[in-house]
């Protein structure tokens, strides 16, 4: 295995959480807030990692909505992660997610589309149904570069690893997973930024996001 599929398939972050299996049922014991970018008023605040990975999505027209919550975040070596879901539901049972992933020093090693096409290669291992991946082109904001691109699975496990909090391992019925997908590269580091929807099972043809929806998805809640 290469370093970026070693990355990736650590990583987990792509709404398939059983690749990350320690993050499928944490949750942060800090409260959260968006107050520095600029929408909270509330006195608590993210972390220095996670408000850094939040002023960076936002350039990209990723933020979450003021009602949702940082279920999870992590910062492992030079991977820093966060992920966020609606405030009613969990990391066990999402509809909607907001991921973010920060990698130090990457940036030699891979170039953004290189990154999102194993992200789809990843996709393609754990998808039991048939995998949309349609690349959407590349963008450059404040020196950044991005690709971006549209990746899912028509049916799609979920799978639960034993915690502190679930006692035994289980696997969730299949549904359908799609999302919106950059990967931005500065000098140095690399990131990877995804909302992802789980919906019933479709087929390619009734994918819910699409070339023709995907910016109207993008500014939904």
């Amino acid at each position: 295995m290469n370093k970026i599929a070693a990355i990736i398939g650590c990583s987990g972050c792509i709404g398939i959480l059983f690749l990350f299996p320690s993050s499928a049922s944490a949750t942060s014991k800090i409260p959260m807030t968006f107050g520095e970018v600029g929408h909270s008023s509330a006195t608590a605040v993210m972390s220095d990692d996670v408000q850094q990975l939040t002023k960076l999505s936002a350039k990209f027209g990723f933020l979450p909505p003021l009602d949702w919550k940082l279920a999870f975040n992590e910062k492992r070596g030079d991977m820093t992660m966060a992920e966020f879901v609606p405030s009613d539901e969990s990391l066990n049972n999402w509809s909607r997610l907001v991921c973010m992933q920060g990698f130090k020093g990457l940036a030699d090693d891979v170039e953004p589309e290189q990154f999102l096409n194993s992200m789809a290669d990843t996709y393609r291992q754990h998808c039991q149904g048939q995998v949309i991946y349609q690349q959407l082109g590349s963008s450059k904001v404040d020196g950044l570069e991005a690709v971006h691109g549209l990746l899912g699975c028509t049916s799609m496990p979920n799978i639960h690893s034993a915690s502190a909090v679930i006692e035994t391992s289980f696997i969730s019925p299949l549904q359908g997973e799609m999302g919106y997908f950059t990967v931005i590269s500065d000098d140095d580091d690399v990131y990877l930024i995804h909302k992802s929807i789980r919906t019933d099972i479709f087929t390619p043809d009734t994918a819910p996001i699409t070339i023709d929806n995907y910016r109207q998805f993008m500014t939904q809640p």
